[in-house]
This record gives structure tokens, C-alpha cells and sequence, in this order.
């Protein structure tokens, strides 16, 4: 499935076409950012008093259906049927890129809704403070924070990172968002030489990108068990070994 940006414009004819708009509006635009379809709303007023500009995004062609459903039964939809509207709707992809001074605190909302919690949200958080965050790789849509990855140095007889957490909003789930920013991490995680990632998580799920539960057999490390990961970046056989995650991850719960 693919995400959906829309464009548009919404025109008056009459000064009692503007008032019943403006009227309305303010609900409009309420019930247009919780819709769960919904994942950025954007509903101008350019230079002309009759004329608001739309720009949207949409978790998929069906959510943004269902939406479409739900503000046409509305008293908006009723009111502004017989308004002139232009519309266009086109497929879009997530831009993957590094954090920007600007991401934290949205990164910060968007993992512990992601997690139902502080915990991971926190993590990342001390992982910053601490100069210990390698690698912070987001997911966006335009305005629309979708997903996070996290990488750590780690202590280990080699070049290692720990990757954690990895998160994607529940209503883009199953659209490749997360293993895009897995491939991506992965990938400069090579660039910058370093021989290992670990993980701790679904073997079934990081087993695609390579990850490997055997792998980090013979590890010493708190976190060593089925779900205890490793994936070797090089050609050649690692040294076992002891490995410490960064101290940050000594807050999290047991």
C-alpha cells in the first residue's frame, strides 16, 4: 500500500457560502486531525477571502476513502456539497532521514504512542544526552512523523552497534516503513565500518534483513537468549566475546 498526498481547493461563490464555511471550519479541522485515516491536515486561507487551499495526508487509498466517507455523512460535508472543489491524489512514499534538530520532541510523542509508554521514548532520549545515539533515522511525510530507528555503540571486541528501538505509527503498520528504516540503518552502519549490529526482538521479523539468534550464541551479555540477535556487516568470522550495551539501557525495566 502506498501513502496518499492530496491537494486541493475548496472555492466559494457568495459571502454566505464564506460564513457557513467559517462557521464550520473549526469542527472540521478538529475532527480532520484525530480522524485515524488522517495524517496531516492542512486547510488555508490564501489572498482571496473565498478560496481555501487543501493539502492532506492519508495512510492509503482506503483510509483516505473511509475519510471521504465520514466528512460527506457530516454537517461539512452536507454544507459544502454543492461548493466548487478541485482535488488532486497521488501515491507518495516516506522520505527515510537522518534526525534533525528539529525531530526530538516529535520523535519523543510519536515512540511512546507507538510503545503504549515512556520506556523506549526514554531510551532514546538518554541515548541523546549521553552523545551514545550513532545513528537516528526517521521516517516522514511531509509534516507526518510515520516511524523511528535507533542505533547505539556498543562495547564489544569489534565495531558494534545495538539497534534500538525501532517504531512505526500503528496506522502506516505493514507498508515496509519499519524494514525501510532497518535497510537504511543497516546500510550506513557498513559505510561507517561497523563489523555487527545486535538486536533483541522477533527472530521471524529480523531474520529478513539477516539477523541471527545463532550468530550471537557465545556472546556474553545480559540480553543473550532466543531473541538475542546478531548480524555480521564483513566477510569474515567475529571474535566472541563480552558486550556491553550503552548505559542508558541500564534504566530500562527489567
Amino acid at each position: 500500500m502506498a501513502l496518499v498526498y492530496l491537494q486541493g481547493s475548496l472555492t466559494c461563490t457568495t459571502p454566505e457560502e464564506r460564513r457557513a464555511v467559517l462557521a464550520l471550519l473549526p469542527l472540521h479541522l478538529r475532527h480532520s486531525l484525530r480522524d485515524p485515516a488522517c495524517l496531516f491536515f492542512d486547510f488555508k486561507q490564501g489572498d482571496d477571502p473565498l478560496r481555501w487551499q487543501l493539502e492532506a495526508g492519508f495512510a492509503s487509498a482506503a483510509a483516505h476513502a473511509a475519510y471521504e466517507r465520514r466528512a460527506a455523512a457530516s454537517e461539512w460535508g452536507r454544507t459544502t456539497l454543492r461548493l466548487r472543489r478541485r482535488e488532486e491524489m497521488t501515491e507518495a512514499a516516506p522520505e527515510i532521514r537522518p534526525e534533525m534538530a528539529e525531530d526530538p520532541r516529535a520523535l519523543s510523542l510519536l515512540i511512546r504512542a507507538a510503545f503504549g509508554g515512556p520506556e523506549e521514548a526514554d531510551l532514546v532520549e538518554g541515548l541523546r544526552a549521553a552523545g551514545d545515539l550513532a545513528l537516528s533515522l526517521t521516517a516522514r511525510f511531509k509534516r507526518a512523523y510515520l516511524g523511528h530507528i535507533g542505533f547505539s555503540p556498543m562495547a564489544a571486541p569489534f565495531p558494534a552497534w545495538a539497534l534500538a528501538p525501532l517504531c512505526v505509527r500503528a496506522s502506516v503498520r505493514n507498508q515496509g516503513i519499519g524494514g525501510a528504516l532497518v535497510q537504511a540503518g543497516i546500510a550506513e552502519a557498513r559505510a561507517r565500518g561497523i563489523a555487527a549490529l545486535f538486536v533483541l526482538g522477533d527472530p521471524d521479523y529480523y531474520g529478513r534483513f539477516g539477523f541471527s539468534p545463532v550468530a550471537a550464541q557465545g556472546y556474553d551479555s545480559p540480553y543473550a537468549g532466543p531473541y538475542f540477535q546478531m548480524l555480521n556487516l564483513t566477510d569474515a568470522a567475529l571474535p566472541k566475546g563480552a558486550l556491553r550495551h550503552a548505559p542508558a539501557f541500564d534504566s530500562l525495566p527489567g
